[in-house]
């Protein structure tokens, strides 16, 4: 509203001001013809007495009270503008947004919630406890003390994970059978291993090579499944791709590279073990091979896959 009563005082003004020029230069030009000057006067020109003259009391009180109405605004509350403090979570949400956005399409849950969340949560603790965008959802150990995570998308995760577990409505069933190319899942394990940094992304994705036949194997990618984890005898069955490989990496960051076993004959020795024929637990040679096999084809790509890469893919 100010803006538009603003803008017609300017248009009253500049009208204002062009007729008192015109009146100026009209009276002048008159007044110079019947002056006797360049002008011959005729039977059309102004006799002396008739000069109007050039700014007579009344026009001027005329053009003043004019002027006074064009620039006259009613008086009324002064609006107040209000300057809002930018956060550190204002800019931890701008800097992750899509890892916000991704993970929590991965885990099934709305990002706006997750980010309404994390507001609620720093309202809550941000005084007490300061701001770590490593543990952005204030993640207290049993003592009480905050948590601690490697990185931002690890406490990012780990939230979202408490979240679901403190809201478990909010959590929607996003049931998919996987049946795209491997080139999606091999960027999802690139991507969640730039979360457990802990977990070797060659090693990650030749194992899951090993098992899913390097993600062709039909009835594992409809599962969301690709690393063969078993239950009761049978293959685990995620609700879509996205949560079955999440979880896969973070097998692998807390159950063996988190335990110290980080080389294939270590991890095989616990992930697919044989008895050789002394009678040893022992790495199974065959998947040993197959692993072996698959980190040199893949230890030629590219392993820096963002969010915002995946959000394109999905």
């Amino acid at each position: 509203m100010g803006t538009n009563k603003t803008s017609r005082l300017r248009v009253g003004n500049v009208i204002a001001c062009t007729l008192m020029l015109l009146v100026f230069v009209f009276v002048m030009i008159m007044y110079t013809s019947a002056d006797g000057g360049s002008v011959q006067k005729n039977s059309c020109s102004l006799e002396q007495s008739e000069v109007i003259p050039l700014l007579s009391k009344d026009f001027k009180d005329s053009l003043l009270a004019m002027l006074v109405d064009q620039n006259e605004v009613e008086a009324g509350p002064k609006e107040e503008v209000v300057f809002l403090k930018r956060t550190e979570m204002d800019d931890y949400i701008t800097t992750y947004l899509d890892d916000i956005k991704f993970l929590s399409y991965a885990l099934s849950v709305n990002y706006e919630d997750i980010i309404d969340g994390l507001y609620e949560e720093y309202d809550k603790n941000h005084e007490q406890y300061g701001f770590d965008e490593n543990n952005v959802g204030y993640i207290l150990n049993a003592d009480g003390t905050l948590n601690s995570y490697s990185n931002a998308k690890y406490g990012l995760v780990e939230y979202i994970y408490s979240y679901i577990d403190k809201y478990p409505k909010k959590k929607t069933t996003r049931r998919v059978a996987y049946t795209g190319k491997a080139d999606y899942v091999e960027d999802l394990i690139r991507y969640y291993s730039s979360i457990y940094t802990n977990v070797d992304t060659n090693l990650a994705l030749s194992i899951g090579a090993a098992e899913s036949g390097y993600y062709k194997v039909k009835y594992m990618l409809k599962a969301g499944n690709v690393y063969g984890g078993m239950k009761g005898g049978k293959l685990i069955h995620y609700d879509n791709i996205e949560i079955g490989v999440l979880s896969y990496v973070r097998l692998l960051s807390k159950s063996y590279f988190g335990k110290g076993l980080k080389t294939v004959q270590s991890i095989g020795y616990k992930y697919n073990p044989i008895i050789d024929e002394n009678g040893n637990k022992v790495a199974s040679p065959h998947w040993v091979g197959l692993v072996n096999s698959a980190m040199v084809h893949y230890k030629k790509l590219n392993n820096g896959i963002t969010a915002s890469d995946l959000l394109k893919e999905k």
